[in-house]
C-alpha cells in the first residue's frame, strides 16, 4: 500500500461520511467534477477506492486523536500491566481512559468511532462500485482481489467496532438518505456478519505468496475469522458450543500451511523495530514508510511508548506486575537467561540492561541512561520496549511498521481452541515449539487441559504484551474485574467498562438510537 498520496484525491471524490452525518453529503462532489457515481472508470479507479478504504485503518487518517493518541490510549491503557507514563498526567483525557472515568463525549471514542464507519463506508463503495464495473473496465480476476479485500476491510472495520464498543451499527451498503439514521444492531447480529465477511473474503483472496506487502491476504482473512470465533466464544451474548472448532477450523489452513507461507521468526526483537518488516511471522501489517510529517503514512508511536531516558516522551510505563510474571519461570531458557520474550518486550533493572559490553539498553546501559535522566538508578520503574526503533533514535516521524495479526498469535489461539475441544497434545506441542523459537525456553511440564489453559494465559503476556490483545483477552476469559483488582484500578467496574459506549455524537445525530 505505497500509493499512499492518492488517498487524498479519492477522499475527495468518495463520500466520507460517518455511521450518520448531515444529508448534504449525498451531494459533494470534488474539484475536477467527478462524483461517486462517475469516478468508478476503470481497474486504476478501483485500486484508488481500494487505497481509501485500507487507509482508516486503526484511525490512521486521524493522526493525532486517532492513530498517534487516542489508539494506544484506548487500547494500551485499559491493560491491567499498564501504567501512565510520566508525560501522561499532562493530559486529562488521557487519565480518564487509564481510570475508567470517562464519558461518552469523550474525544478518543468519538474519534476512533468516526474512523472506522469512514473506513466501512469506503469499503462499501469499493464492493459495490467495483461489483458494477464491467469486464471493458477491469478485469475478473483484478475486480475478484479487489472486492476480496474490501470484503475483509468491512469485516475487519465492523470487528474493530465491535470489539471495542458493546453495541455498534452495521454498515453493509451504501449510504441513502433512508439508511443514515439507523439502530444498533445486537452482538449476535454483528457477529454474524463480520464472519460471514471474513469467510466470503477467504475464499475470494490470494495467498500471501502473491500479494503485496499490506495487502490483505487469504491467510489474513483466516486469521480475523479464527479471532472473530474465539472472541465470539468469549462473548456471553452470542457464544455457542461450536465457537472454538470453528475458529480451530479457520486457523488450521493457516498453520498447515495451505492458506500462505508463514513461520515463526527466530529474532523475535526484530518484529517490532523496523528490522525485519513483512517478515515470514507477519500476516497482516500495517506499513509506514516514510518520515513525513504531511503523510499519512509515517508514525511516531515509538515516540509515546519511549521513556524520557531513551528520547521518548514517556506517554506509557509498565507495572513491576509483568515483570514478575516474565520471569516467573526462573532462569531456564537455553542461554542461561530468562524467557528471551522478556528482554524483547520491557526495558527495566537488570544486568541484562547493565552489561556494558552489550549496550542493550538502546546503545547505554540502565543505569548510566537513568541516572542522566533522572539522577537515580530508578530501581523500580518498567518501560515498554516494542515498537521502538533500534537504530539512532529520534522522537520525530519515522516508517516504523506495525504489526496487526502475527503467526504467534495464530498459534497461540489455536492452541487455545485446541485445547477447548479436547486436543491439549497437540495444543502443547504448539506451545513448546513457540516457546523454543522465541522464548529459547524448554517444553512445559504441565498437561492437564486446565494447566494448558493456564500457561496459554501465561505465554500470551509472554508473546503479545503491547500488541493491542490483553484487555480484550482478559475480558472474554472473564477475568477483568479480578486483574483490575489485582492491579489497583478501583475505577474499573466490568458491567461498565468492559466496552465503550455509543459515542455522544452518534446519539445526538442518530434518531434511530435516540
Amino acid at each position: 500500500m505505497k500509493n499512499v498520496y492518492k488517498i487524498v484525491l479519492v477522499a475527495l471524490i468518495l463520500t466520507t461520511t460517518t455511521s450518520c452525518n448531515d444529508d448534504d453529503f449525498l451531494e459533494q462532489t470534488s474539484v475536477d467534477q467527478l462524483t461517486s457515481a462517475s469516478f468508478w472508470r476503470n481497474a486504476e479507479d478501483a485500486q484508488s477506492g481500494l487505497v481509501a478504504a485500507y487507509s482508516e485503518l486503526e484511525s490512521r487518517s486521524n493522526f493525532w486523536d486517532g492513530w498517534q493518541e487516542g489508539r494506544p490510549v484506548v487500547e494500551y491503557f485499559r491493560s491491567d500491566y499498564a501504567l501512565p507514563g510520566p508525560d501522561a498526567s499532562n493530559y486529562a483525557h488521557w487519565m480518564s481512559i487509564y481510570n475508567f472515568s470517562y464519558t461518552n463525549g469523550h474525544t478518543f471514542i468519538d474519534v476512533i468511532w468516526t474512523t472506522n464507519y469512514k473506513g466501512l463506508n469506503f469499503a462499501n463503495q469499493v464492493i459495490t462500485k467495483v461489483g458494477e464495473m464491467t469486464s471493458d473496465k477491469i478485469s475478473d480476476a483484478e475486480k475478484k482481489q479487489i472486492i476480496g479485500e474490501a470484503t475483509f476491510l468491512r469485516g475487519y472495520y465492523h470487528f474493530k467496532l465491535l470489539t471495542l464498543y458493546e453495541q455498534i451499527i452495521l454498515r453493509t451498503e451504501l449510504i441513502s438518505n433512508e439508511t443514515l439514521d439507523k439502530p444498533l444492531s445486537t452482538r449476535p447480529e454483528a457477529w454474524e456478519v463480520i464472519i460471514n465477511d471474513f469467510k466470503q473474503a477467504a475464499e475470494m483472496l490470494q495467498t500471501v505468496d502473491n500479494t503485496e506487502p499490506g495487502r490483505a491476504t487469504k491467510g489474513a482473512a483466516l486469521a480475523y475469522l479464527g479471532k472473530a470465533y474465539m472472541y465470539k466464544a468469549g462473548d456471553p451474548s452470542s457464544s455457542e458450543a461450536s465457537d472454538f472448532e470453528n475458529a480451530a477450523l479457520a486457523f488450521k489452513p493457516i498453520v498447515e500451511g495451505s492458506a500462505g507461507s508463514y513461520a515463526l521468526e527466530s529474532d523475535f526483537s526484530s518484529l517490532f523495530n523496523g528490522e525485519n518488516e513483512n517478515n515470514k511471522e507477519s500476516i497482516f501489517e500495517l506499513q509506514f514508510k516514510t518520515a513525513d510529517a504531511t503523510s499519512n503514512n509515517s508514525t511516531r508511536l515509538h515516540a509515546f511508548v519511549g521513556d524520557w531516558s531513551v528520547g521518548g516522551w514517556g506517554g506509557i510505563a509498565a507495572t513491576m506486575d509483568i515483570v514478575n510474571e516474565m520471569k516467573s519461570e526462573g532462569m531456564i531458557a537455553s542461554n542461561g537467561l530468562y524467557d528471551n520474550r522478556l528482554y524483547g518486550s520491557l526495558y527495566f533493572r537488570d544486568p541484562f540492561y547493565n552489561d556494558p559490553d552489550t549496550n542493550q539498553m538502546q546503545g547505554s546501559t540502565w543505569d548510566e541512561l537513568m541516572l542522566e535522566t533522572y539522577e537515580n538508578t530508578n530501581d523500580d520503574a518498567v518501560y515498554f520496549r516494542k515498537w521502538l526503533p533500534n537504530y539512532v533514535w529520534n522522537n520525530s516521524y519515522v516508517g516504523v511498521n506495525v504489526v496487526l495479526m502475527r503467526y504467534a498469535d495464530v498459534l497461540l489461539m489455536y492452541a487455545e481452541a485446541l485445547n477447548e475441544t479436547g486436543a491439549t497434545p497437540q495444543a502443547i506441542d504448539i506451545i513448546n515449539n513457540l516457546r523454543a523459537v522465541h522464548g529459547y525456553m524448554p517444553p512445559i511440564t504441565v498437561t492437564s487441559q486446565a494447566d494448558v489453559k493456564k500457561q496459554i494465559i501465561h505465554e500470551r503476556t509472554m508473546e503479545l504484551t503491547l500488541e493491542s490483545v490483553r484487555f480484550f483477552d482478559l475480558r472474554r476469559w472473564n477475568m477483568l474485574d479480578q486483574a483490575m483488582q489485582d492491579a489497583g484500578r478501583s475505577g474499573f467496574n466490568a458491567a461498565s467498562h468492559a466496552y465503550l459506549p455509543i459515542p455522544l455524537s452518534e446519539i445526538n445525530s442518530n434518531s434511530a438510537i435516540n
